[in-house]
């Protein structure tokens, strides 16, 4: 790793008013994918020549704010553990008392190792809401645009205007209302996800800075919390589940299902029979799809004739639910009236860049 001066006192200036402060207060976080091991990954912190933190590995965070000291100047060094390099340095100079969050980054190849330093506004929000700041820390492309991406709900909406950031990007602090939150990073353009949170509560009066973290090669894609480290992510849905599937044990019928990434939603079609033999058609449409498994509306259509323009009736016929073991094999249940049966599947076209 080559040592990186980072000049950023003057980008930073770190003179914002922090309120009645009497000392230089820090959150930590290393998000540094400079390793393909998390051992590999091990650093120790030095502000003014002491060890502050050690044996510090990619996703860990400090457990909430450290006092540094008073107003003044500051040396942050970071070395592996075990060596006397030191591969990140910043001189902060004239530092205001004050909050601050620093964040170690950079994967060394696609992306400088840097320090990324961040002034915290820790006012509490009005009632019933929570702050959440995001920061853009995953090194998993060599330039600004191939970095860019875009904050999003579940079901693909834009949260807080955050439709293109690059790497090193930060949002500010964003007022949401408490409760549970479903999130995903993924392309500006919301067509491929990249990284998928699980559900996450948050309580009134928290305040949050969620970094998206990994370059995918050296450390996987994820999310981390400060305060309070990783959070918990899902599959992200991307062509999973996508194909022609069929019962081997069910001859003359099958499902066509197609993902719709940019809503974590799968849909298709359900080609069967009825109990006299008459061909059946259903669509089937999932509220939500987490890569593994969906819940389906089954719709019947039926009153078409081939080359007439009779009106197709459309109704609720039943439900369905889908479990994927992997981008073969998949188990259906399916309900409609009082019939019910399982279709243990078989995907005969897997999606290109199943996984």
């Amino acid at each position: 790793m080559k040592r990186m001066t980072m000049g950023i006192a003057a980008a930073l200036l770190l003179t914002a008013a922090m309120g009645a402060q009497a000392q230089v207060r820090v959150q930590v976080g290393h998000f540094a994918p400079f390793a393909s091991t998390l051992n590999g990954t091990s650093v120790t912190v030095r502000v003014n020549g002491a060890n502050a933190i050690q044996n510090f590995r990619f996703g860990d965070v400090t457990s909430g704010y450290v006092d540094l000291g008073p107003a003044g100047n500051y040396l942050i060094e970071v070395l592996p553990t075990g060596t006397s390099t030191v591969a990140i340095s910043a001189q902060l100079n004239n530092l205001a008392a004050g909050n601050y969050t620093v964040l170690a980054i950079g994967n060394g190849t696609l992306q400088p190792l840097a320090l990324l330093p961040l002034v915290d506004d820790i006012t509490p929000p009005p009632a019933g809401q929570v702050k959440v700041r995001v920061v853009h820390a995953a090194p998993f492309g060599s330039t600004d645009a191939a970095t860019a991406v875009s904050v999003r709900t579940d079901g693909g909406d834009v949260v807080g205007g955050l439709a293109s950031v690059p790497f090193r990007g930060a949002s500010p602090f964003l007022a949401l209302p408490a409760g549970s939150y479903d999130l995903k990073v993924a392309t500006p353009d919301g067509g491929t996800n990249l990284i998928d949170l699980a559900p996450v509560n948050l309580a009134s009066g928290t305040i949050i800075t969620v970094a998206a973290v990994g370059d995918g090669t050296n450390q996987p894609l994820g999310f981390v919390g400060l305060p309070g480290g990783r959070l918990p992510t899902e599959t992200p849905v991307g062509v999973r589940g996508g194909g022609h599937w069929f019962d081997p044990a069910s001859v003359g019928q099958g499902l066509s299902l197609y993902t719709v990434p940019s809503q974590n939603r799968i849909v298709g079609t359900w080609y069967a029979y009825g109990p006299f033999g008459t061909q059946r058609w259903f669509t089937v449409e999932s509220d939500s799809f987490d890569g593994t498994t969906a819940s389906f509306t089954v719709r019947e259509t039926g009153g078409g004739v081939l080359g007439g323009p009779q009106p197709i009736s459309i109704a609720v016929a039943g439900t369905a639910s889908l479990t994927l073991t992997d981008c073969n094999r998949a188990t259906f249940r399916w309900t409609l009236g009082s019939s019910t049966g399982t279709y243990n599947l078989t995907n005969l076209v897997p999606a290109i860049g199943c996984r």
